[in-house]
Formats: C-alpha cells, sequence, structure tokens
C-alpha cells in the first residue's frame, strides 16, 4: 500500500508539473500576444503613415533600378576606357611600325612589297576599327548614365515631393493630436503674459485642427502686456469659433489700446460688423487713412473722400537728384524721419522739381503732413499709357504699395525698383523674353514696369483677375496664396465675409499688403476707368475663392 501511494503521489507531482508547463504556456503566448499588440494601440506617427504606399513604393523600385543602372554603365564604362586605352596604345604601336616600314619601302621601292603593304593597311585599319568602337562603346555608357541621372533625378523629385505632403499630413496629425487640448485657466494666463504670445497666437489662430486650443483663448483676459494686435487677433479667433459676444469685447478693448490709425479702423469696422450700430460707422468714415475700412463706411454713408491729392504742380526746373542711386534715396529718408519742419520741405519741393522727381516729391509731402494727406499719382504716364486701363491700375496699385514709386527703392529681401521684383525672378523674366540681363537695369523703370506688367500677366491668369488675390500672390507667392485658398478660405457665404477670410491669411505681411492694394485698386479704378467706377460692395461681393 505504502509503494502504491508513493508511485500515486510521484504520478500526481507529475501532472502537476505538466499543468504548470501547460499554464506557463499559455501566459507566454498570452504576454507575447499583448505585448505585440500594444504597438497597434500606441504606435507613433510615423512618415510612411502618410504616404501613397503604391506610389511610393514604384518610385523607390524606380530610384534602384536607376541606381542598377547607373552602376552597370558605370562598370562597362571602365571596361570601355580600358579597351580604349589598350586600342589606342595597339595603333599607336602598329602606326609606328607602319611608318617606319613605309620609309623603308619608299627607299628600296621594291613592287615585291606591294601585297604587304596592303595587308599592313588593313591591319592598322582593323585597329583603328577597334579604337572606334571602344569610343563608340564608351559614348554608349555615357549616355546610358547621363539618361539614368536625369531618371533618378525625376524620380526622386517626386518622391521628394509626394513625401513633403506626406509631412505636411503628419506634422498636421501631430499638431491634432498633442497639441489640440482645452487649457485650465491658470495656463491660459500665464500664456496671455507671455513674451512669445504673439507667436503663439499666430500659431494657433490660422490652424483649423487646433479647435480645442483655440476655443482656451476665449476665457483669455486683458493685461498690460497684451497690445492692439492681439487684442484684435483674440476677436478673430472669437468670431471663428462663433463666440460673438467675447469677439466684441476683444475688439472693444483693441480700439482703446490701439495707437495706429489703421488699427483702430479695423477694430472699429469689426465693431461695427458685430453690432450694426452705425454710430462706430460715422466714426470709422472721419479716419483720415484710406484704407479697405474707412473707404466702405464713406461709400455706405454717401461721403466723398476728401484727402487724396492726384497731382502736384512743380516747378519744372531740372532736379540735381540721382534717382538711380539708392543711397541718395536712403539719406533722404533718414533727414525726413525727424525734425521734418516747413524750411526742411522747402529744401526738398526745390530738390524734386521736375517730372523725374515727381514721386519723391509726393512721398515727402506724404510724410510732412504724417499721412493724413495722401497723394495717388500716375507717374511714368509714357510707359504705363501703353497698356490697357485694367493693367495701368493694377500696376499703380502694386507699385504704390511697393516702393511709393521711387526706383531707386531696394527692400531688405533685396526687392528692387518701382515694382520691387526679386533678383531671381527678373532674372528668370529676361531669360523667359530672351533678353540679356543686369540685375542694376531694375532701377530703370521702364524696365522694371515692363518686367512687373510681365509677372502679372502671369498672375492675372492664375487668379482670374482677382486683384486681391494677385496682390497675396504678388508679396507671397503664387504658391502660397493657393495653399491658403485652399483651406477654404473666401469659400462661405456669410455676414463675415469676405472679411474675417481676410484676416485669416496666415502670414501678416500678406494679410495686410492685401487689403492696401485693395483699397489703391479701387481709388486709382475710379480715377483711371472714371467711366466704368466700381464700388466696394461691388468688390467684396466678387470675392469668390476660383479653386
Amino acid at each position: 500500500m505504502g509503494k502504491s501511494l508513493r508511485l500515486s503521489e510521484t504520478w500526481f507531482r507529475r501532472g502537476l508539473w505538466l499543468v504548470a508547463a501547460i499554464f506557463a504556456f499559455f501566459l507566454i503566448n498570452l504576454g507575447g500576444t499583448v505585448v505585440n499588440d500594444l504597438p497597434k494601440v500606441e504606435k507613433p506617427l510615423e512618415l510612411a503613415d502618410f504616404l501613397d504606399k503604391k506610389t511610393s513604393q514604384a518610385l523607390n523600385g524606380n530610384l534602384k533600378t536607376h541606381e542598377q543602372t547607373i552602376s552597370a554603365a558605370n562598370a562597362a564604362l571602365e571596361q570601355a576606357e580600358l579597351q580604349l586605352e589598350t586600342a589606342q596604345k595597339n595603333t599607336q604601336a602598329a602606326q609606328a611600325t607602319f611608318n617606319n616600314w613605309l620609309a623603308t619601302r619608299q627607299a628600296t621601292q621594291q613592287a615585291s612589297q606591294d601585297q604587304e603593304l596592303v595587308a599592313r593597311t588593313k591591319a592598322l585599319d582593323a585597329l583603328k576599327d577597334k579604337e572606334r568602337l571602344a569610343s563608340s562603346a564608351i559614348e554608349k555608357q555615357n549616355q546610358i548614365i547621363l539618361d539614368a541621372n536625369q531618371s533618378y533625378d525625376k524620380t526622386r523629385r517626386a518622391l521628394d515631393e509626394l513625401e513633403s505632403v506626406a509631412q505636411t499630413q503628419l506634422n498636421k496629425e501631430y499638431r491634432s493630436n498633442f497639441f489640440n487640448k482645452s487649457l485650465n485657466q491658470e495656463l491660459v494666463d500665464k500664456i496671455a503674459k507671455s513674451k512669445n504670445f504673439e507667436r503663439f497666437l499666430r500659431y494657433v489662430i490660422y490652424d483649423k485642427s487646433l479647435v480645442n486650443l483655440q476655443k482656451s483663448l476665449l476665457t483669455i483676459e486683458n493685461n498690460p502686456q497684451m497690445n492692439s494686435e492681439n487684442l484684435f487677433s483674440l476677436g478673430i479667433n472669437a468670431v471663428n469659433n462663433n463666440n460673438l459676444n467675447i469677439a466684441l469685447k476683444f475688439f472693444n478693448e483693441a480700439n482703446q489700446k490701439s495707437y495706429l490709425r489703421t488699427y483702430k479702423d479695423k477694430s472699429l469696422f469689426w465693431i461695427y460688423l458685430l453690432t450694426q450700430n452705425q454710430l462706430y460707422l460715422e466714426e470709422l468714415a472721419l479716419s483720415w487713412d484710406n484704407n479697405i475700412y474707412s473707404l466702405y463706411a464713406k461709400e455706405l454713408l454717401n461721403l466723398q473722400i476728401d484727402n487724396i491729392e492726384y497731382s502736384i504742380p512743380l516747378k519744372n526746373t531740372k532736379s540735381s537728384f540721382n534717382i538711380y542711386d539708392p543711397f541718395e534715396w536712403i539719406k533722404v529718408l533718414d533727414d525726413t524721419k525727424k525734425n521734418f519742419d516747413e524750411q526742411k520741405l522747402q529744401k526738398y519741393e526745390n530738390l524734386f522739381s521736375d517730372e523725374n522727381t515727381l514721386v519723391h516729391h509726393a512721398f515727402i509731402l506724404e510724410r510732412f503732413t504724417k499721412y493724413k494727406k495722401q497723394y495717388f499719382i500716375t507717374p511714368y504716364r509714357n510707359i504705363v499709357k501703353n497698356y490697357d486701363v485694367d493693367k495701368q491700375v493694377l500696376i499703380y496699385s502694386i507699385a504704390r504699395q511697393e516702393s511709393h514709386f521711387i526706383p531707386s527703392s531696394i527692400s531688405f529681401s533685396s526687392a528692387q525698383g518701382v515694382m520691387q521684383i526679386m533678383p531671381f525672378l527678373s532674372s528668370n523674366i529676361a531669360k523667359k523674353l530672351n533678353e540679356n540681363y543686369n540685375v542694376y537695369e531694375q532701377f530703370i523703370p521702364n524696365i522694371n514696369i515692363r518686367y512687373g506688367s510681365y509677372h502679372l500677366d502671369d498672375l492675372m491668369k492664375q487668379f482670374n483677375n482677382n486683384p486681391l488675390f494677385m496682390a497675396y500672390a504678388y508679396n507671397g507667392g503664387a504658391g502660397y496664396t493657393k495653399t491658403q485658398l485652399k483651406k477654404g478660405l473666401f469659400a462661405k457665404k456669410n455676414r463675415f465675409e469676405p472679411f474675417l477670410s481676410m484676416e485669416l491669411i496666415s502670414f501678416a505681411e500678406t494679410r495686410e499688403y492685401g487689403k492696401k492694394v485693395l483699397a489703391n485698386y479701387y481709388i486709382y479704378n475710379n480715377y483711371l476707368n472714371s467711366e466704368n467706377r466700381i464700388n466696394l460692395s461691388t468688390i467684396f461681393q466678387n470675392l469668390i475663392e476660383p479653386y
């Protein structure tokens, strides 16, 4: 019996070990399954997640094929070059031997050697044929390498473009996943007092994927560090998120803090849009700054613009001022920044005394009046009159904003002349026109305006003659403008359009530039094209996004 019990106990223990082993195996497999599933739950986003896999694989396959072709052709090229070197040495040796033999034959003039002459000549020709074949092989492999390199570059560009699109989508997804969070009030207030708050606003407000973060900004309180532009941006953010009461609060605060007349006017305009209170429209119409808001207010109230001059009386004596020297103009700018009194004005009125210096005269008059009187002159008529009236209006609208028509103007980004054309663009236009290019000639109004007109022709085609979109493209580039429009701007019809879309252009310089050119366009059109006058209401109604 004892032996039987011990045997049963042994088998029982073995059974436990077997059960434990099976359970352990189960746990190991279960654990492996869980661990393998973990990346599926919290897998970090990668570029590959946003690539068109089929296209990407095809392009990468093509790159490998091109690399293999180039590698094989380089190997064949090395062999062909060796064969050519050998063939050249053999030909040179045979040629030397033939020359020596030929010299001996000429000395002896033995007729019995004629057959040998023929044979030696054929042998030399055969060696030269081998040399030509080797040269042809080299040319063939070089052509293969050239074609493969060009194909490789083209494929690489296509893959780079594909990856660039995927990278944009990846960045957007990261922003949405990691930054689109609702912030508590303490953190919001801390951000509002940060020195980087303005940059933070620019980043957040124009990104449609950051709605939760945008809504967190609605609770921000005004503080001494906040300027009128920050408050105005917060107002636009509130409108964009359909919280009009908070938007009104921000616009009122922006109006109170505004120092520049333009900032005050756009705040007043948005207060009017939200309240429809005509008192704000009447206040706006009193503005001396001729921007789209004050001009629109005057139009709605049937008031005349009373501070614009279209011509300037000149002394018509030849000026000694060098209009092509940018350094001379910089001296004038520096001299008229401070202490610009009547005596100094008289000095410059005497200096800028002829048609060539009309634009300089207009500039200093505006600066003297602190821009409370504005001069919409039409210089370079001998050049601009050759274009149709619509093109004339566009040229003057752009040039006034770009350079105030000063031919020697140079921007910090190296844009030049009346139309402020970048050297890379003017160089490209010269090639298209099949003209010799000299970068310094861009200071000559005739050339610079002609090149600017050529560029405008292209923009007119791309943007369906829309003056605002062309202005955006002239300043920020056609590609940037199309990207902005594809976000859905100018596509909606509601009480705040097109004004809301105009404030949602992400690049501040381009955003404000477009408004200024549009105001210029309205004024110049109604001056130069008086038979076909246009009102701002019509311009705003026609701002329909073309994509």
